[in-house]
């Protein structure tokens, strides 16, 4: 069955045709509807790459984690962000390619994508100040959204509030009564990272007690020692990600005390473990940049967005009362 077959048989234009199942918009829905059945009952199937050399797009997005596979697939902001993204993309009829890059020249690994032609747009994400990725493909002209902002901000980007999630955070363990608290990062060189930091000193604000500060560059063992070395000074905790809230709630039930831990993501894990955090509405984002990316690509106006956090209260809703030799929740 040809195109051309299909346009005799519903009597329309073998332009009409492709309309249909290039820009269906154009078409109006009764001639559309028309076509499909036609194309359904006699097992019509554009071909992908004779359409891709007609419309010069592939339909294939891509977006490569910086950092372990391991991460793509565990209970992570990555996975839930990526079933946000994938359910863009596959409602509408495209494909995502997910790479991971952990050491390398990266600038030479994007050239080598883009002049494959093979790519659509792509999704940028753990965004650094002064980050060689953005500039690069500014410089190329490709289509891309970053998940996050840095210093320049010279692109398109979705973002979560990391400052009100931090404030939330810190005003949530300040009216805990905590005096003594340890901020646990991830990697400090992340604009995120500062962002939430700064966030949570400001919601601190009056704050007459002790502030340490430690990043475990998201490695759950460092930041199990992390705990350990602080747990006799400390009253209260904040890591910038779930599963380093997670590995710091093993060290204190280990030793046998509670202390109140606010984590930050929102994954299943944090429910599980009962631990207040900070939701940034992940699969929303991944939504949102799949969305935004696929406008961008099909000549769209595209708008940068900030999305709100929600403080998520779970183990720590009672005010602490300490004593002498204890704490309590």
């Amino acid at each position: 069955m040809t195109v051309k077959e299909i346009a005799n048989l519903c009597g329309v234009s073998v332009a009409t045709v492709s309309r249909v199942f290039n820009e269906p918009e154009k078409v109006k829905p009764e001639t559309r509807e028309k076509v499909l059945q036609v194309a359904q009952k006699y097992g019509y199937m554009p071909h992908a790459i004779a359409k891709s050399l007609r419309t010069k797009k592939t339909g294939v997005y891509s977006l490569t984690v910086m950092s372990s596979v391991e991460l793509v697939f565990e209970d992570s902001y990555v996975s839930k962000f990526l079933r946000g993204a994938v359910k863009y993309f596959s409602s509408n009829g495209l494909k995502l390619i997910i790479d991971v890059f952990t050491k390398g020249d990266i600038v030479g690994y994007y050239r080598k994508i883009v002049s494959s032609k093979l790519v659509d747009g792509y999704i940028l994400m753990d965004i650094k100040d002064d980050d060689v990725r953005v500039d690069l493909l500014n410089e190329l002209g490709v289509p891309f959204v970053c998940v996050g902002r840095n210093n320049k901000n010279n692109f398109v980007y979705v973002d979560t509030d990391n400052y009100l999630g931090g404030r939330q955070a810190g005003e949530h363990l300040k009216e805990l009564g905590c005096e003594n608290i340890l901020f646990i990062g991830g990697d400090p060189s992340l604009p995120f990272e500062k962002e939430r930091l700064r966030g949570f000193v400001s919601g601190l604000e009056g704050f007459k007690g002790t502030l340490y500060k430690e990043y475990a560059n998201y490695d759950q063992e460092i930041a199990q020692k992390i705990v350990e070395r602080y747990l006799d000074k400390i009253d209260g905790i904040f890591c910038t990600s779930d599963v380093i809230a997670y590995a710091a709630l093993r060290v204190c039930e280990r030793n046998g005390v509670e202390i109140p831990i606010v984590g930050y993501d929102n994954i299943l894990l944090s429910e599980i473990a009962n631990i207040t955090t900070v939701d940034q509405n992940i699969h929303l984002v991944g939504e949102k940049v799949a969305q935004k990316v696929h406008e961008m690509v099909s000549g769209e106006q595209v708008e940068s967005e900030v999305i709100n956090t929600q403080l998520v209260v779970r183990g720590t809703k009672k005010f602490l009362n300490f004593s002498k030799g204890g704490r309590g929740v």
